[in-house]
């Protein structure tokens, strides 16, 4: 008899184990192979939150009907209705694909922002749970409507994050604390909305006065009903107030209030960047208003394409009255821009940006490998080394961390320091820094005094200061170390080992498994440098002015990454906010930290979103970082701390304290990770050296610092030269 009279009742199965053939091997020459078989399969998901005009349901899956994970080629539904449910406003969405049935199908449901006027699409949300929703082959062809963003994994927190920038462009504007300019008005308090208005250009204009502009909606369903021209421009403008503990959103109609103890975020997704500018309205409450009169349009303002010229920047924005249009406040506006990165390619199978195994163990990461750089006796331990890595892993490290920037020419190296000191030399002082520094000799061939300064140097005090930035690789690599840490025996070619302890290794040398025998297994915790402005608001010590766009800068390292890094697990992390964002908005793939100084220090950076543990907490949490990276001392101070940031699904990492009882407390305590300095010690000896000074070698110096280096071989090598 026929099972017909189950049949729209769903099959719950699970795949047949592997079982040992007892029939005859097929050879590869002959592989055997499952005769394709297709089916109309009918996708059904209700998406419980409110969508814009221009947003709707898709599919992505492991298949070409499904568009094999592509952003690009995301199936699209149809939407089937509005309804509520449970208090929630729910949008049915389905579609009936064509899929194959010969092997399992896995798909993600994604929700779309689509213009169908060019074709083009980004994604806006999408399901990131580590497992994906499956079809097996033995499951019938009716089954219930999915939820979207409801899978149940046992032992598997589904979540769902925001996309990533595919071809679109994210523009932020930041009201931090009311910095509004009054011009002959008595200050209120003033609510804005900013607007993405699109130019189509004085010829359209021409064509078609009435549609000089088209503004994009952003009032739910509303928009269905206005002009469907108008409705086609994708560009969405959300906004957060770091002082609270919420997600983007939706503005009203009558804005974000902006007061001097607010922080509003505005985060505006923009398609078409230029060919977009910003419309910015105030609103304010009449000094007599009643508790249910809402505020009235007090004035409006422009921001203009061709005022973003950079990365970052700031903008003064003139208001006129809304009436009477005169001129009535200023209004001083920060703006920061993401792009896309070109280089790399992002898709929809997997992302560990937010993901974080339960029950997996607290990872221990070797700061810089094995801490500062250090000295036992006559040993010098060098920092960021192919050495320093080597032995973390062979004790116990999970993970590495470490420091790139970019040198003149766009090579990602690794090093801590922002610049270089550069002293006089000469034997006597070479001998008097070698206690206390870490000293490297560049050739006078290549380097003098005046070409210091012709390539930026600045006096401090005794010696200039020059900026990694402004010196090439190849200007790096003349520098050769004086010390070295001494190899028992010579079980390995000297010249390599000493090699290994070089500094500024590149970046994409560090991958190179075969070169460096670091296993895949081991992770790296990447921190991105890039210099802050301290509470003098001046650039905190010993460092500079960047002269990269933070775009290209990002980019780079980005770009090398994703090419090399392979299956290698990878944290980035950042003291810089805005850093930060672009590395969690240009993929998809790796998580990002933000990370925190001891608070206790007397000087503080000047954002707040990374000198306020409470705004940094809230900053991560509502743009999806993985978590912070705290000093030890704020984890301390405040215990309760941990319980707050895992409540919102964020991570802890700790850094600077290396005794081995606290790092045990911490762990207790819920943090993720662990940083800490001599990883391959248990009495933590040794002395740190105070940072880099090089000197440059001259005809009268040359003979003695060849004849230091040479001794210093010797006696480290354990081999005569």
């Amino acid at each position: 008899m026929h099972r017909w009279f189950f049949a729209n009742e769903r099959e719950e199965c699970v795949p047949k184990p592997d079982t040992e053939d007892v029939g005859p091997k097929v050879t590869q020459d002959e592989p055997k192979k499952k005769k394709p078989i297709y089916t109309d399969w009918p996708f059904c998901v209700q998406v419980r939150r409110p969508l814009q005009g221009n947003e709707l349901a898709g599919i992505s899956g492991n298949c070409d009907e499904l568009g094999n994970w592509d952003p690009k080629s995301v199936v699209e539904m149809e939407h089937c209705g509005t309804d509520i449910e449970d208090g929630y406003e729910t949008h049915k969405f389905s579609k009936t694909v064509r899929i194959p049935r010969h092997f399992d199908v896995e798909y993600r449901y994604i929700i779309l922002a689509v213009d169908p006027m060019r074709g083009v699409s980004m994604v806006r949300f999408w399901e990131v749970s580590r497992e994906p929703r499956v079809i097996r082959t033995c499951h019938n062809l009716l089954k219930s409507c999915d939820y979207f963003g409801q899978l149940y994994v046992e032992g598997d927190h589904h979540r769902v994050i925001r996309g990533w920038l595919t071809e679109e462009t994210y523009v932020q504007f930041r009201i931090f604390n009311a910095p509004f300019i009054w011009l002959n008005q008595k200050p209120r308090t003033l609510h804005v909305h900013v607007q993405p208005v699109y130019d189509l250009g004085p010829t359209l204009c021409e064509l078609n006065p009435p549609e000089a502009v088209r503004l994009t909606t952003e009032y739910g369903n509303r928009s269905f009903a206005m002009n469907p021209v108008q409705n086609t421009q994708l560009a969405y403008t959300e906004v957060v107030n770091l002082r609270e503990s919420i997600k983007l959103h939706f503005q009203d109609l009558s804005g974000a209030r902006c007061g001097v103890d607010d922080m509003q975020l505005f985060h505006c997704s923009i398609y078409d960047f230029d060919q977009t500018f910003y419309r910015l309205d105030l609103y304010t409450f009449a000094k007599k208003a009643g508790y249910d009169e809402p505020p009235y349009h007090y004035g409006y303002g422009f921001i203009y394409r061709e005022q973003l010229i950079e990365s970052e920047g700031s903008v003064r924005v003139k208001f006129n009255c809304a009436s009477t249009n005169r001129h009535l406040v200023e209004l001083n506006v920060k703006y920061f821009i993401i792009r896309p990165t070109p280089g790399i390619e992002c898709n929809l199978r997997m992302s560990y940006a937010r993901y974080w195994r339960q029950g997996h163990q607290v990872i221990e990461v070797g700061h810089r490998g094995t801490g500062p750089t250090y000295k036992v006796d006559d040993d010098v331990y060098r920092e960021n080394t192919l050495f320093a890595f080597k032995r973390a892993h062979q004790n116990r490290a999970d993970m590495i961390e470490l420091d790139v920037m970019l040198t003149k020419d766009a090579q990602v190296i690794i090093f801590h320091d922002y610049v270089l000191k550069f002293v006089q030399c000469c034997g006597m002082a070479v001998n008097e820094l070698y206690d206390t520094t870490d000293v490297l000799v560049f050739p006078h061939e290549t380097m003098n005094r005046l070409k210091l300064l012709a390539m930026g140097a600045v006096k401090r005090d005794d010696h200039l200061q020059l900026p990694i930035q402004s010196l090439n690789y190849e200007d790096l690599m003349m520098a050769q170390p004086m010390r070295f840490a001494g190899n028992d025996g010579c079980n390995i070619n000297c010249d390599i080992f000493l090699q290994t302890q070089q500094p500024f290794m590149l970046l994409s040398d560090l991958f190179d498994i075969n070169a460096t025998a670091l296993p895949e297994k081991l992770g790296f915790l990447i921190e991105i440098k890039w210099p802050q402005r301290d509470d003098s608001g001046c650039w905190e010590k010993d460092s500079c002015k960047p002269s990269f766009d933070r775009n290209f800068y990002v980019d780079t390292i980005l770009e090398l990454v994703f090419r090399l890094a392979g299956k290698r697990r990878i944290f980035f992390a950042s003291f810089d906010a805005d850093i930060c964002l672009m590395v969690r908005y240009k993929q998809n793939y790796y998580p990002v930290l933000l990370q925190l100084m001891d608070h206790e220090r007397p000087v503080q950076f000047i954002d707040p979103r990374v000198n306020r543990l409470e705004t940094s907490l809230f900053f991560c949490h509502t743009m999806e970082l993985f978590g912070l990276s705290m000093h030890t001392n704020v984890v301390l101070g405040q215990p309760v701390t941990v319980g707050q940031i895992r409540e919102l699904r964020l991570h802890v990492l700790t850094w600077g304290n290396n005794d081995e009882a606290v790092r045990d407390k911490l762990k207790r305590w819920g943090a993720t990770g662990v940083i800490y300095d001599r990883i391959d010690q248990v009495d933590q000896k040794g002395d740190v050296l105070d940072g880099v000074v090089c000197c440059i070698d001259s005809p009268a110096t040359r003979p003695n610092i060849v004849s230091m280096e040479y001794m210093e071989k010797i006696n480290k090598c354990r081999k005569r030269y």
